[in-house]
């Protein structure tokens, strides 16, 4: 595990000083899926680009009610505050590792006789490597993400993120 980590962290620095980002306020969306309980879902989110190396921000994944097993349903709700570190490859196409925190709350509910829903919430730490293609305003992305926590989980996701706004340029000073 320690190897892992100290791989990770490597990858971000390195990254870091690789890397060309977007600048200025983001906010995309895309389906989401988490294979392990075969769940299907939405997820938003709104980036701001500090600096040509540098983005973060929340997101939100939702996935609603899904049958898992024949005796129940499985609801996922995430909260996530991630930050990327993009690396240019070639013109308009982009790699990036991510880490941040989550928030996981998953409900399951039995369908037999009583409907009964059990609950259960942790934090956790998200890890993961992402692809983007730009179009003027528009990145496109893939994403692996992993979330390690009591209720620790793998999900991928696809979408779209719109560039809002750029930073004002300062002008020089003399």
């Amino acid at each position: 595990m320690l190897k892992i980590r100290l791989a990770f962290v490597s990858s971000i620095l390195f990254f870091s000083l690789c890397s060309h980002a977007q600048e200025g306020w983001m906010v995309g969306l895309g389906p989401i899926t988490a294979p392990a309980p075969s769940l299907l879902g939405g997820n938003f989110r709104a980036y701001l680009g500090t600096s040509p190396t540098f983005c973060f921000g929340p997101e939100v994944s939702i996935f609603p009610y899904q049958s898992t097993t024949d005796e129940s349903e499985t609801s996922l709700y995430e909260l996530n505050f991630n930050a990327h570190y993009v690396f240019e490859l070639a013109h308009r196409f982009g790699v990036y590792p991510l880490s941040g925190f989550n928030y996981t709350n998953e409900k399951e509910r039995l369908l037999l006789d009583t409907e009964e829903i059990e609950e259960e919430d942790a934090l956790g730490i998200n890890y993961g490597i992402g692809a983007h293609y730009s179009i003027n305003r528009v990145l496109l992305f893939a994403e692996f993400k992993g979330v390690v926590s009591q209720l620790s989980d793998e999900f991928f996701t696809v979408g779209a993120i719109v560039l809002l706004s750029k930073p004002q340029k300062k002008p020089h000073q003399e």
